[in-house]
């Protein structure tokens, strides 16, 4: 694998792009409670796509590419110190201009990595490969919003127990602490363990009110005393053999149309964030 940031642009022009997979990490900086850092979202996107690349170059003889990881995304709660977030629209409109840049390289197989699973962001990034693909024929791909996490794969019996009754999980809880403490326990703050449970449904989550009171004082919604490092490692060797069987099935052009279809896409409601003024983001002072 080769990041092409650092290679030359007569280098890239000998790429023989045919056979090559480039992939892009879209994901924010912003809060992930008091055990998790900024930057979580994009340590894990990181960290699945090296792996991804690993075994799609020993296992499948591909030859893969990677840019540096672009920290922009959408999302909408901006009420905790640290949080970088953009508007639905600027998010599409990055992607897209990363996406068609990199076609007009040459390069056929683009897999971005939007691992950021708010339904704005997932939104935002599959819109822009739906107007790259229009416009160049197929060559991009986000299939994060149809396999967060290994959804698909086959679970070990511990994780489908977990996932049964503590599955409402969605902000720097047991999921995403297990997975920091497999990729680096460094990054994860002590305490963890003693952090209080939140639990809200996936329907409240709808509802920026109902997330921030969840929220509270902690800034996550989720259960982080029940992760582990064991835990983190099932987790994130579930999402990169998700991403390389998603990359495999793109790169054939066979059975791949089903992960770049986001089941919250055709909620037209989530598409707000497209008007200009219900889509801005509201910053204020923070005052925790």
């Amino acid at each position: 694998m080769r990041d092409l940031s650092l290679m030359t642009w007569k280098e890239i022009q000998g790429v023989k792009k045919e056979g090559a997979v480039v992939f892009v990490v879209m994901a924010p900086i912003e809060e992930h409670g008091l055990c998790l850092p900024l930057a979580t979202d994009l340590i894990e996107g990181e960290a699945w796509s090296r792996g991804a690349m690993e075994v799609l170059e020993k296992t499948y003889g591909l030859e893969c590419y990677f840019l540096p990881s672009f920290p922009i995304a959408a999302a909408s709660v901006n009420e905790f110190y640290g949080s970088v977030h953009f508007s639905m629209r600027t998010t599409y409109e990055v992607a897209y201009e990363i996406l068609e840049s990199v076609r007009c390289m040459g390069f056929r197989h683009i897999v971005v990595i939007a691992s950021h699973a708010d339904p704005g962001h997932q939104i935002a990034v599959t819109k822009a490969v739906r107007k790259v693909n229009r416009k160049n024929g197929v060559c991009a791909i986000s299939p994060m919003g149809s396999i967060f996490m290994g959804a698909g794969i086959e679970q070990a019996e511990e994780i489908g127990l977990l996932q049964k009754e503590y599955g409402n999980d969605f902000h720097a809880g047991w999921i995403e602490t297990s997975s920091l403490l497999n990729i680096c326990k460094k990054h994860v703050r002590s305490g963890y363990k003693d952090l209080p449970d939140s639990n809200i449904s996936g329907r409240e989550m709808v509802s920026k009110k109902k997330q921030l009171r969840a929220m509270g004082k902690y800034g996550h919604i989720g259960f982080p005393r029940l992760a582990s490092e064991e835990l983190g490692a099932m987790l994130n060797k579930n999402c990169v053999e998700s991403i390389c069987e998603a990359v495999v099935n793109f790169y054939r052009r066979e059975g791949y149309k089903k992960y770049d279809d986001y089941f919250l896409y055709k909620i037209l409601p989530l598409h707000i964030g497209f008007v200009k003024f219900f889509g801005r983001v509201r910053r204020r002072m923070v005052g925790l």
